[in-house]
């Protein structure tokens, strides 16, 4: 069986409660995934970026109201972007 060479990875996820709208990031490097191959790594880590940053449904954007609303988009229109230039 052919090995794969692990690369960095981001992933991007959106969460919606109710009409609240969060944003997440989350930077994993490649030796993650190799160290995970033997058990829960101890050296490497990922990173989990959230925004808005309040750790609460509540803080999200609302998506009730319209300003909520552009701003999801806006944010939606800037990791489309992002992705679209390979960064």
């Amino acid at each position: 069986m052919r090995r794969v060479q692990a690369r960095d990875q981001t992933v991007y996820v959106v969460r919606i409660i109710s009409k609240y709208v969060t944003f997440y990031k989350a930077m994993i490097p490649a030796p993650y995934f190799a160290e995970l191959g033997d058990g829960l790594p101890q050296k490497e880590s990922v990173v989990i970026l959230r925004w808005p940053g309040e750790s609460m449904p509540e803080a999200g954007l609302n998506i009730a109201e319209p300003d909520g609303r552009r701003e999801v988009l806006e944010v939606l229109t800037r990791i489309r972007q992002h992705l679209l230039n390979g960064n």
